[in-house]
This record gives structure tokens, sequence and C-alpha cells, in this order.
């Protein structure tokens, strides 16, 4: 890689000027971390902190290659440099810095990355590995201010790799968790245990769907199909045909031994009634019953490593503090625990619980202007699906009949018109300070105390 012509207008920092920055760098001072600075800070003191270093680095990820903008001390941006995803690739921009900016250590060099879903991950680290400091800047910032930049709608790579490289100045960008081996894992089986339960779900109404046509009496008798009772049965008798040709007598040890007795003699003599007299189509069955084996197959594949993944979860949160501190508190089980903190990551980089509700996507705006326009208020829903979720849900546990936040609820409820959802989502923005409070000392959770504490602040 080669150093591209400056730009003709230097953008200089205005809060301090090469020189000092190159007279700092001489100095060999540290970097100062403004106060307020963590991985969801102000602007401002994001600002603060990003000015400190001479040159800032924005980078545009892709799946094949990256593009890769510098702004050195004197404010210019340099052209755009490719960088192909390779290791040779990677070499090849580390050296690229390090020729362009040969007084500019490393850790002196600003890395703020745009990713494009996963893509970008491996620079990053690559990167953080050789000493510089990475930053993220969202996509959602670049989108809205593309036209700010050249008053155009128009969009490249290059483009977005230059935009980013003057954000990271204005503080518009957030910190790129670097999380420890036991963290990474976590955060790795969170992710793939809530997809294998999308994939349990998709299996089981692709299951009903086929038992619709194929068997349409068997779900009258029992609650849901993925008990072990049903499947045991439809493993050996796929077809109403089938169970109606069946020994009694096998039937009847099939049913006891897997329902441990707890299928009444009743229900089982009506489900094969029902397969007597079923009304089920009979056009196609051999593949009728070799799609519902298969579909099974996988049904029980999928809740086997959901399983193995859980066990493991298990695991790791008995190394993990913040996630057994979670464990201890009602309605809080092993995939709760272990979701929230790979959402949250290290519970030490927040200074408030509203940075918690904003990461959650939980925090509430409205539309306002002047007297004439006000909005109704909202959560932004911007943040993280997943927290969200395992926070709505665990408030609905908690507003359940003998839940702990049962009473709140119910006068929630009352002042907002009877409206569930609205009562049930303050309930959850309401248990993220104590959420907060528990991964952070590590404290299990008591009663007691929280419901002393919640009749005071009632008062």
């Amino acid at each position: 890689m080669t150093a591209q012509r400056a730009s003709p207008h230097p953008e200089q920092h205005p809060e301090q000027h090469p020189e000092q920055h190159l007279a700092s760098l001489e100095a060999g001072e540290p970097l100062r971390s403004p106060a307020g600075w963590s991985q969801h800070g102000t602007v401002d003191s994001k600002a603060e902190w990003a000015v400190q270093f001479p040159v800032h680095v924005g980078v545009d990820t892709g799946k094949v290659f990256h593009k890769m903008v510098a702004r050195g001390p004197d404010g210019r941006r340099l052209g755009a440099q490719v960088v192909p995803v390779s290791r040779e690739g990677f070499d090849a921009a580390d050296a690229y810095l390090a020729t362009t900016f040969p007084h500019v250590p490393r850790s002196r060099i600003l890395v703020g990355l745009e990713f494009a879903g996963h893509y970008g991950f491996t620079f990053a680290h690559d990167l953080h590995r050789r000493g510089y400091q990475i930053v993220n800047v969202l996509a959602s910032v670049t989108k809205r201010l593309k036209e700010v930049e050249d008053n155009s709608p128009r969009k490249s790579d290059d483009k977005d790799a230059a935009q980013i490289a003057k954000l990271l100045a204005q503080g518009y960008f957030v910190s790129y968790p670097f999380l420890s081996d036991t963290a990474a894992e976590l955060r790795f089986l969170a992710t793939e245990r809530r997809r294998l339960a999308v994939e349990q779900t998709r299996h089981r109404n692709r299951l009903l769907a086929v038992l619709d046509l194929a068997w349409p009496e068997f779900m009258r008798h029992f609650s849901t199909i993925v008990k072990p009772t049903p499947l045991a049965l439809l493993q050996a008798w796929p077809l109403p045909a089938d169970l109606a040709a069946a020994p009694r007598r096998t039937v009847n040890k099939l049913a006891r031994d897997v329902s441990q007795n707890h299928m009444p003699k009743p229900r089982l003599d009506a489900l094969l009634t029902d397969a007597r007299t079923s009304v089920a189509l009979t056009a196609g069955s051999e593949a009728r019953r070799a799609e519902i084996l298969r579909l099974l197959d996988r049904l029980l594949l999928v809740r086997e490593h959901a399983a193995e993944v859980e066990i493991r979860l298990r695991a790791l949160v008995e190394l993990t503090p913040a996630a057994r501190a979670l464990t201890t508190v009602p309605g809080i089980d092993v995939v709760c625990a272990a979701t929230i903190i790979a959402e949250v990551g290290d519970p030490h980089d927040y200074v408030s619980p509203r940075q918690i509700l904003k990461l959650a996507g939980m925090n509430l705006a409205r539309k306002e202007s002047g007297v004439s326009v006000r909005g109704r208020l909202r959560q932004t829903k911007r943040g993280r699906p997943a927290l969200r979720r395992q926070l709505f849900l665990l408030a609905g546990r908690w507003c359940q009949q003998r839940g702990l936040a049962r009473a709140e609820y119910e006068a929630l409820q009352a002042r907002n018109g009877g409206a569930k959802i609205s009562a049930m989502c303050a309930v959850a923005r309401k248990l993220v300070p104590m959420l907060l409070h528990l991964m952070q000392t590590g404290e299990e959770f008591r009663a007691e105390v929280w419901l002393e504490r919640h009749r005071v602040h009632e008062k």
C-alpha cells in the first residue's frame, strides 16, 4: 500500500493542533480518560477522549475486503486503501499505517470500524492484538449523515470510510467489547441457544401443519407436542392407521413407560378411538409417514443440541459471578442469565441503569416541537432486541398472580387505562437498576430487601 495525496482542504482538530499532538507523543504523556467515558458515554466525553489520538482511521468493512481511510495529525484525510480479508492484507494495512505515520505509535492511533454484520470482527481483533485502539461507529450514524459530507445521497465504500474517520473526532462511536474467553464463550453459547430455540419452533410448527392433514385428531389429546409421550407415540405410529393396527398391549406399555403412568387410560382409549375413525387424508400415506419421522428426527436432534448447550451454559454461569448472581432472582434461569450477560458485557462498564435501558432500546422518547407537537411517550427500540426480550419476559413473570411486582403492575395498569403491555414494560424498566446492582456486586437477590425498598419508594 502506498500513501495517497492528502486532501487540499485540511480539517484541523479544533481542540488540539498537530504540533501539540507530536509534542505529547515525544513527552510520552499517557492518555487521559475523561469523566463519564464508558461504552455508552456522552458524545462530548467521547470527543474529548478521541482528540487525544493524533491519527484517526475509518474502516468500512466487507466480506472480501475492507476500505480504510486515515486522518493524520494535520486533519487531512488520505486516500482510501483496500484491505483484503487475509493475513497478507492485514499485515499490509499495519505496514501502511506504520510508514505513513512513522512517529505515531500504534497505541495512539484510533481505529473506528463500521461493521457489516459479523464482517470486520477478524480485522478488529487483529488490530487490537497489534496495539491499536478500536471503537465501533454504528451504521445508522453514517447512514443518517451521508448527505452532510458532500450534499449528495451517493454511497460508496470510500466515502463511508472517510466519513467514519471524521466522525471519530466528533465522538459518534461506541467502544468495541473485547471479551475474555469465558465471556466470549458465554455470548456464543447464548446466541446458539437462541437460534436453536428458533429452529425448534420452526420444526414443531411444521410437524403440527403435517398432522393437520395426516392426523387431525391427535393434538386434541395433548396440550403440546413437545412432551415425551406424544413424541414417542408419533415415532412408533406416525399415522392413525398405524396406531389402529397396533396391538393394544404394546400401545399400553409404551404409553405407560414413557408417561410414567401419567397418561390416564380414558385418554388413551379416546386416542385409539379417534385413530380408528380418523378423517385424515389417506392419499400419499407413505410420503406423509416418512415426512413425520424426518421431522421428529430433526426436532429431537435440535432439542438434544439445546440440552447440550444449556449444560455448558450452566457451567459457565457458575464461573461468572455476575451471571451467578442473576440466577438468584426469581424468574431468571440459566439461559436468561447467560443472555443478559452476553448482551450487556462487562457490567462494570456502566455507571447508570439508564445506559442498560438505552442498550436494550427501552429508553423513552417522544416527538416534541413547540407547543403544537407533543407525541406519545414510547420506547425507542433501537437497542439489542435479545436483551429487551429477556427483560420483558422477566417482567411478565414478575407480574403474574403471585409475582413480586403484581401489586405495582396492577397499579400501573389502572393508571394507564388498563394497558397491560405498557404496565409490563414499566415494570421491566424498574427491574434494571436492581439487576445492574446484582451484576456489579455479585450479591444474591433477597426478596425481603427488594420489597422493603420498593415500599419506601412508593411512599
